[in-house]
């Protein structure tokens, strides 16, 4: 759901029976920032990428998300892929043009046009966009959680909500010491006095020190990667951007969807989410708050022993 912001930014995968054994799924929440551009790539990437690991076939599904995240930003510069990037961001630019037409407001818009950095000349977008990526692939009768940024994975079981990723943010301390080791500050909760998380992919121009790994940059890109075999008595699992778990709790989301499939058991699980959408959406972009007014992205997988008890 858009939600009251002006665009789109969000973008996701669900992919099913994948691999020579058609035995892998990938589900994924890519929540983007600066425009939808890096959101877009990634989830046109991820799969493809993923798969021509070399690591796949080895069953190192960790090893293959660890660097498929850190690859997402390499192809973003090079000359495909920053030509890519260029031709999304044309086509959300035409998209806010016609918007603009009938905006009050059009003067702001000029004049943010002008400002902003990817409108000058040789631009390269991955430079001044980014997304978060919060992905689920099941393989082998486990679950691997990867996640930069903060959106946000959830398990639940037996009507219990378990947190499967933690947000990354500029005041976890872990997370405060690498920006400032890498020559970073923060300031009222964003590094640089701009972005408010601490990991993801794009936003290159916060990993330019080539003294630095990846994982020391002022924003990184390497996923935290968590694992868990799968279980008879795991119900589903819910992966939402922030614009969900800024309104809602862990608990209260595994509430809410356990509850519908305990009222519904066949009912459609893309029309409970959109009536969580609805709760949860503010009713007016005036909003005090801002809570209730960001775009909206999430991705439920339930499994099949939650309905026939097998």
């Amino acid at each position: 759901m858009q939600g009251w912001r002006k665009r789109m930014e969000d973008a996701h995968v669900t992919d099913l029976n994948l691999g020579p054994s058609r035995q892998t799924q990938i589900f994924g929440v890519f929540d983007g920032h600066g425009g939808c551009e890096v959101a877009k790539f990634v989830s046109n990437h991820f799969v493809q990428e993923f798969l021509s690991n070399p690591n796949y076939n080895k069953n190192d599904i960790k090893k293959v998300l660890e660097e498929n995240y850190l690859k997402m930003d390499k192809l973003m510069l090079e000359k495909e892929g920053s030509e890519e990037l260029l031709n999304e961001y044309k086509k959300s630019k035409e998209e806010a043009d016609k918007i603009k037409e009938n905006n009050k407001n059009a003067q702001i818009e000029m004049l943010r046009q002008v400002i902003d950095p990817k409108e000058q000349p040789d631009a390269k977008i991955s430079m001044f966009t980014g997304c978060t990526a919060n992905v689920l692939v099941i393989h082998d009768n486990k679950l691997f959680f990867a996640n930069a940024g903060d959106s946000r994975s959830i398990l639940c079981k037996k009507g219990q909500a378990y947190p499967m990723s933690t947000d990354h943010k500029p005041s976890i301390p872990s997370e405060l010491k690498r920006i400032e080791k890498a020559d970073g500050w923060v300031s009222d909760g964003r590094i640089l006095g701009n972005l408010n998380i601490s990991r993801g992919i794009g936003d290159s121009e916060y990993k330019m020190d080539k003294r630095l790994k990846p994982e020391e940059q002022i924003i990184s890109n390497f996923p935290d990667v968590k694992i868990e075999n799968f279980s008879n008595d795991i119900d589903f699992v819910v992966i939402a951007c922030d614009g969900i778990w800024d309104c809602k709790t862990n608990q209260e989301v595994c509430d809410f969807f356990e509850n519908k499939f305990k009222k519904d058991p066949n009912g459609k699980i893309s029309k409970f989410i959109e009536e969580l959408f609805d709760e949860i959406l503010a009713p007016d972009v005036y909003t005090d708050t801002g809570v209730g007014c960001d775009n909206m992205s999430c991705i439920v997988v339930q499994f099949k022993h939650s309905v026939n008890g097998q």
